[in-house]
């Protein structure tokens, strides 16, 4: 092997290193339900939030934050498959 191919090959497992340290720092993913209760909460706080500001968007957020709630009972039901 040349000494350009071993630096090379030496560059691969340094940058495979640095990738497998950040791949292993990552948190998991949310489930879906997860996702859905962090969505239905960030949709209410805004709802109610533009609802005390007296801005326009309340209804549209409220009815967002109905509509992943249905999903969610469905889906916890197993009205629905995922």
């Amino acid at each position: 092997m040349s000494q350009a191919e071993a630096e090379f090959w030496s560059w691969v497992a340094s940058e495979k290193a640095k990738l497998d340290e950040v791949l292993r720092d990552r948190d998991e993913p949310p489930t879906l339900l997860e996702w859905l209760e962090r969505g239905i909460q960030v949709a209410r706080e805004t709802a109610f939030s533009l609802s005390i500001r007296q801005e326009n968007g309340a209804e549209y957020w409220t009815g967002y934050a109905d509509a992943l709630e249905t999903l969610l009972r469905k889906l916890q039901r197993r009205e629905v498959r995922v």
